[in-house]
């Protein structure tokens, strides 16, 4: 490769000819750390399965998982909290060490309760990985690249846990109590990533000819909250210091009104992904009665090819069209999945496990754009230096809409059947769509035509 090519290669690769040392060196680090996030999302994505068919849980039992995993998410608003006021290295090192090292703990789980106390520990932890994330996108790399460079690192996430989850598969439809055995590797495995964000560089500690010239610009500064309680204890105090970071979400909202409407329509989508969080599980194992390796092939072997192949071409669309126009179209596309599950079953001649491929075959294409949108989105909202709040908040959202939406899916579930769950969440996926093409036209509407560095894909309402 001559240097012509090679640099034509680089441009191609970096998006931009003179990336810097930190967004090159940022950019390397994070790619390797994707490969242990695949590992231990392979495992992650199939616990509410193997709560459901190994350990043969309670229909009430797995619904109680997914809500403790989905409103474990509003963790995050202290997680980001925390880390605008302490060396965010030192969380991500005794969180990680924490939420991932406790899967050490499996060979000793033996009922379906003692799993769901290890999940507990791995939820609690578990939002603390994204507000980090985006701080660290939104400081070291400026904002043409984020998207391209988290797309990559989807690719990378996804086809590992693709790999992976075949060969998970495998062992446990040989040995269902095999899982004793893999989380342990794969909490071990995973513990990697949160590790490597510690040691990525800072631009605060590099001189400025190693740092993108956005990377200098001073940070916005956070808004003045009330830290933990000091001088005497009381109960009025701890609870003031426990709402700051809500309240520091309520002022965040009121500034920012684009933003909160994009987390509205994020709210309603959520509700559709909420509802079929534990219904997917169980209509698997007990109207389609599908093995182990049949079901991590379509719920992380096909959902997650669609999200790596996709993965940069949604990020670089992003950076060019702005998150709320991938929103619009990931949103509908996700619909497909709910009413593709609802034809399982119904036609004789096709086998039930054909519907499964095809429905996450459809949930990928969507994925792809949702998973960028879900990781980074917030960023193009944030104010710089106020990237990981903004993710913080987005991920506590989250944690709402992860206390009702599971309820709901079972108690639809439990009134009325399968089939209505699965058309009730995609009406939710469309009602998603259709506001944010509303909310698209009105951020359109505010944009100068004259002046350039108004463009869609640098807007900041």
């Amino acid at each position: 490769m001559n240097a012509t090519t090679a640099g034509a290669w680089r441009i191609r690769f970096y998006g931009h000819p003179d990336t810097s040392w930190l967004e090159r060196t940022t950019l390397h680090r994070f790619l390797a750390g994707m490969v242990f996030q695949g590992v231990w999302w392979a495992g992650y994505l199939l616990f509410p399965f193997v709560l459901a068919k190994s350990l043969d849980a309670p229909r009430w039992l797995v619904t109680l998982a997914v809500t403790l995993e989905t409103s474990g998410m509003v963790l995050a608003l202290w997680w980001g909290h925390l880390m605008c006021h302490v060396d965010r290295r030192r969380v991500l090192v005794w969180g990680g060490l924490a939420g991932r090292g406790v899967l050490l703990l499996m060979p000793l789980v033996h009922t379906s309760g003692a799993f769901v106390l290890v999940l507990v520990v791995v939820y609690v932890f578990a939002a603390l990985i994204y507000p980090a994330q985006n701080g660290i996108f939104q400081a070291n790399f400026r904002n043409a690249l984020q998207g391209r460079f988290f797309g990559y690192g989807t690719m990378i996430q996804n086809l590992v846990a693709a790999g992976v989850s075949i060969v998970v598969g495998m062992i446990l439809d040989r040995d269902p109590g095999a899982f004793r055995v893999i989380y342990p590797v794969i909490g071990a495995l995973g513990l990697l990533y949160p590790l490597a964000l510690a040691r990525l560089p800072r631009p605060e500690d590099l001189p400025d000819e190693l740092v993108p010239p956005a990377a200098r610009v001073p940070a916005v500064r956070p808004l003045p909250v009330p830290g933990l309680p000091l001088g005497r204890f009381g109960a009025t105090r701890l609870l003031r210091s426990l709402g700051a970071p809500f309240r520091e979400a309520v002022a965040t909202f009121r500034a920012d009104r684009p933003f909160l409407w994009f987390e509205i329509n994020f709210m309603i989508y959520g509700l559709a992904f909420m509802m079929l969080s534990p219904v997917i599980p169980l209509f698997f194992i007990e109207e389609l009665h599908l093995a182990y390796t049949q079901i991590s092939s379509a719920r992380v072997l096909i959902a997650s090819l669609g999200v790596a192949l996709l993965g940069p071409l949604v990020g670089r669309s992003m950076d060019r069209y702005h998150p709320v126009r991938v929103c619009l179209v990931a949103y509908a596309l996700m619909a497909l999945q709910p009413l593709t599950l609802a034809l399982a079953g119904l036609m004789p001649a096709v086998s039930p496990v054909v519907f499964a491929y095809a429905a996450f075959g459809l949930y990928s294409m969507g994925m792809a754009g949702v998973n960028l949108t879900w990781n980074v989105g917030s960023i193009a909202f944030a104010p710089r230096g106020r990237g990981g709040h903004y993710q913080g908040v987005h991920v506590a959202m989250v944690g709402l809409r992860g206390l009702v939406g599971p309820l709901v899916g079972y108690a639809v579930l439990s009134l009325f059947g399968y089939r209505q769950v699965f058309l009730l969440a995609a009406a939710f996926f469309l009602m998603a769509s259709l506001s944010s093409r509303q909310l698209w036209r009105w951020l359109e509407s505010r944009i100068d035509r004259t002046d350039p560095s108004s463009a869609p894909e640098e807007m900041n309402p």
